[in-house]
């Protein structure tokens, strides 16, 4: 029998986690982050609870929180690209794009073929009226996406 989403005393830092994204990816933010909270409580390392984390406080604009959260991913993983991506997201959203712009650069020197990474580049570019270098950008994501299949954009 699986525990209901509230109950989180009896399971492994691990299905807390999937716990924690079934809720996150059922909208439901507030739920999810208890789950990875209880997750995080048993193991301060699960790199994919602190990213997810960020993910849903971000969903439910708490910004402020969410960077702190993709801050202690990357503490764990410095390279883990879709951290980066998703911290330069959040700051996109905040209209912090040079900083954006850092983080997405970041997972592109990480994996030069992460197409969502690309694409927020493209994007952060734009805002920031480098609109020759977005299209550049816009143009590897075509690329990208045309010989692998599609991307996964998070």
């Amino acid at each position: 029998m699986i525990p209901d989403a509230g109950d989180t005393s009896s399971s492994s830092p691990s299905a807390l986690l999937e716990r924690g994204n079934n809720l996150c990816n059922s909208g439901q933010f507030k739920e999810a982050i208890a789950s990875y909270d209880a997750a995080l409580k048993a193991d301060k390392t699960l790199v994919d609870a602190w990213n997810n984390k960020g993910i849903a406080q971000a969903n439910l604009g708490d910004f402020d929180d969410a960077l702190k959260s993709f801050d202690e991913a990357l503490k764990i993983s410095p390279k883990h690209v879709f951290t980066m991506n998703n911290k330069g997201m959040v700051l996109g959203m905040q209209e912090k794009f040079e900083e954006a712009l850092r983080c997405f650069d970041a997972a592109i020197a990480v994996d030069a073929n992460f197409a969502g990474a690309w694409h927020n580049k493209g994007l952060a570019l734009d805002k920031l009226g480098k609109t020759r270098e977005a299209a550049g950008a816009f143009k590897v994501v075509r690329t990208l996406e045309g010989t692998g299949g599609g991307c996964c954009r998070r």
